[in-house]
């Protein structure tokens, strides 16, 4: 009986999924939050942090990100979707991004303590602060399992906090893809591009070196693994690999992938950090804080044979039933 692949997962053959898929992991940003729109202006740096929010939510524009994710990823999933489990950290942006996901997959998430963004909920003043309480997040996602949050909401971290955290949550789920229970499945995260980017970095580099820092930013001093809003990475966990094949057992089959968003909705990555401004011309991940806009017709790049094939159907057909419609009216003037 042929083995009928899930779209999301069309790269992998046939046969190698068959026989050595354990567990996957989608991880997915957040969509822009208004937080992302003042970095997009400012930049990292003082400027930045002075108006930034401890907790912001979504933008309309993340707001629109996170219904596209709801309706594209939501309908490729949706007959796998008794294989699904859904998690996301208790901040707004994370809460508000799943819930569209949620409601087209009809599936129960959880707000899960350890998948907040790298530092938690800090003021840059230096003021104790907190996240929403459990009754805040009950209010906000009451569909969502929210019992692991503590009930006064969670707080800020170091570095080496973050850092900590992100070991236990892949170990979390390599100890997962390892059982019978999650073979096969899909573990979908909705967190943050510096814990997603620390979670990908120990998932594929797990003998790498410690990077320990007090700030975000200290944490790459090597490189940077952005991601758009609302955009998708693929993990495949746990593969008991054939003797003559890789010996890996974690396989990333993409990264930051938003074939949900068209480019004029793209958010995310900040080309004003890195000073390459004008790559927002041809690079298809949005403007990023460039001010520049595509010189591409997205349209037009991403047209493949079957839409031509397509077209040249439609264009038949309509040339068809214009010739019925004529000789029919012919008839009828004899």
């Amino acid at each position: 009986k042929p083995f009928l692949l899930n779209p999301w997962l069309c790269s992998i053959t046939q046969y190698s999924f068959q026989l050595l898929a354990k567990m996957h992991v989608l991880l997915i940003r957040h969509g822009q939050s208004k937080n992302n729109i003042l970095e997009a202006a400012h930049g990292c740096g003082k400027t930045f942090n002075s108006k930034r929010s401890i907790d912001p939510p979504l933008s309309d524009l993340g707001k629109q990100q996170a219904q596209l994710l709801g309706v594209h990823l939501g309908g490729q999933l949706h007959r796998s979707r008794h294989k699904v489990h859904l998690f996301c950290s208790s901040m707004t942006r994370a809460v508000q991004t799943l819930m569209p996901l949620a409601r087209v997959l009809d599936l129960k998430p959880t707000v899960h303590p350890s998948l907040h963004e790298v530092k938690g909920f800090y003021d840059t003043n230096g003021q104790k602060v907190r996240g929403p309480d459990r009754a805040a997040l009950k209010a906000l996602c009451p569909e969502f399992n929210v019992d692991a949050i503590p009930e006064e909401g969670q707080g800020d971290e170091t570095g080496a906090e973050a850092w900590q955290r992100a070991t236990q949550v892949v170990g979390m789920l390599n100890d997962w893809a390892m059982t019978d229970r999650y073979k096969d499945q899909v573990i979908i995260i909705v967190s943050h591009n510096d814990t997603i980017a620390l979670l990908a970095r120990l998932l594929m580099v797990p003998s790498g070196q410690t990077a320990v820092s007090d700030t975000p930013e200290g944490l790459f001093p090597e490189s940077y693994w952005p991601m758009n809003n609302t955009g998708i990475s693929h993990f495949i966990l746990g593969i008991t690999p054939k003797p003559e094949s890789y010996l890996a057992k974690t396989w990333l089959v993409y990264w930051n992938r938003s074939d949900h968003l068209s480019e004029d909705v793209r958010s995310g990555v900040n080309f004003i950090n890195s000073g390459t401004f004008g790559a927002a011309e041809w690079a298809r991940v949005g403007q990023g804080g460039s001010g520049l806009l595509p010189l591409f017709s997205e349209c037009q790049v991403i047209r493949s044979g079957t839409n031509r094939h397509s077209l040249t159907v439609c264009v038949a057909l309509a040339g068809f039933v214009a010739g019925v419609g004529a000789a029919f009216a012919l008839s009828k003037s004899r």
